[in-house]
């Protein structure tokens, strides 16, 4: 089983427009960026991400350390985590990124799944933008 290239092959289907990237597979739905990460060590291991959701700073990482706790406890299968990362200009910036992770079997429906995790993606986003500004509202 290819799931890199079953990946691409469905957005293909789909109408996404996906596209190679160093990292794996970048398509577009509903205006919102999605990365697919394949991982060459396992082939059953399927991620999909949401990148860069929000800035993090000194000023507010304590409370979106705690709203990404949050959220990582009441939604299943998608979880929340800070990643830094450098632009072209070798300028740090540290955001959060969401991710939908599950071990896919040897012949996964991609039709059940994708739709669904960008579902939990786009819920998780919600949940922790709405607890975000629940926080600075105390």
């Amino acid at each position: 089983m290819d799931l890199n290239k079953l990946m691409m092959d469905f957005l293909a289907e789909e109408g996404f427009r996906p596209h190679e990237t160093p990292f794996g597979i970048a398509f577009k739905s509903e205006g919102v960026n999605y990365l697919y990460f394949k991982d060459e060590d396992d082939e059953q291991y399927f991620r999909l991400m949401m990148p860069a959701i929000f800035v993090v700073t000194e000023d507010n990482e304590e409370m979106i350390m705690r709203a990404m706790n949050d959220v990582n406890g009441n939604i299943k299968v998608v979880k929340l985590y800070t990643m830094e990362m450098q632009d072209e200009n070798d300028k740090k910036e540290t955001s959060v990124w969401v991710a939908f992770e599950i071990l896919a079997d040897t012949t996964p429906e991609l039709g059940d799944i994708v739709p669904r995790a960008i579902n939990l993606l786009q819920g998780a986003r919600i949940a922790f933008l709405a607890r975000l500004e629940e926080m600075a509202d105390k």
